[in-house]
């Protein structure tokens, strides 16, 4: 997707939303830049992380999944910086500090996963890349989302790019879960989901499907 277009104001395009999301030509044009970096940055990226599951193949059984999500869109991103405008979140600053344009989902073996984990950091660090302060993120005891992730950056702050690390269980219930907890973000920004109020009662309903299929892959957690 190209950006070579005058950059203007934005508003979400949803004919049923009664409080569209909204970024104005100042904004719109911060966060299209960022993008266009993350962009830049993706094919570079691709490599240096395939070339990272490679080296971990043995013993950790790296494998990396879901490469049509490694470059987060466009207009998810427009969507997210509105949302954090929404919370009174300053615009410049998020565009300037996000780390997930750039994301990859690393699955390691179960029985290898937290020996996989430090050792993608040590092949990171190897290559020049530091840890983003406060990136780290451990949800394993989550009932929607379990896992663990980090950002990493060149020094100076870009590029910069986020892992997930799955286990092989994890992962797969993540992918049966996709539909179902964008769903629960959705509500959780905007109140409402295509037109209809999100109530808590939907809410729970997302989380109760999400843990139950996260439970059935009992046995396969990691830990970091």
């Amino acid at each position: 997707m190209s950006t070579d277009k005058p950059v203007g104001a934005w508003q979400d395009a949803r004919p049923d939303d009664a409080r569209p999301l909204a970024l104005t030509a100042e904004e719109n044009r911060l966060v299209t830049a960022r993008w266009e970096r993350a962009r830049a940055a993706h094919e570079g990226l691709d490599a240096v992380l395939e070339t990272l599951a490679a080296r971990l193949r043995e013993p950790y059984g790296a494998r990396l999944e879901g490469k049509q999500y490694r470059l987060k869109g466009l207009l998810a991103f427009r969507r997210q910086a509105a949302a954090r405008k929404r919370l009174r979140v300053d615009v410049a600053a998020f565009a300037r500090k996000v780390s997930d344009l750039n994301r990859y989902t690393l699955v390691l073996a179960t029985d290898h996963y937290t020996a996989g984990v430090q050792q993608t950091y040590a092949l990171l660090h190897e290559q020049g890349f530091e840890l983003v302060p406060g990136s780290e993120r451990n949800t394993w005891e989550d009932p929607l989302y379990k896992g663990f992730r980090a950002a990493w950056q060149r020094p100076g702050g870009e590029p910069r790019f986020e892992i997930r690390f799955h286990t092989p269980g994890s992962y797969s219930a993540q992918s049966e879960n996709r539909l179902l907890y964008d769903l629960y973000r959705a509500g959780r920004v905007r109140g409402t989901t295509d037109g209809v109020e999100f109530s808590k009662a939907h809410e729970q309903a997302a989380e109760l499907v999400q843990s139950r299929r996260y439970g059935m892959k009992s046995g396969e957690e990691g830990h970091r």
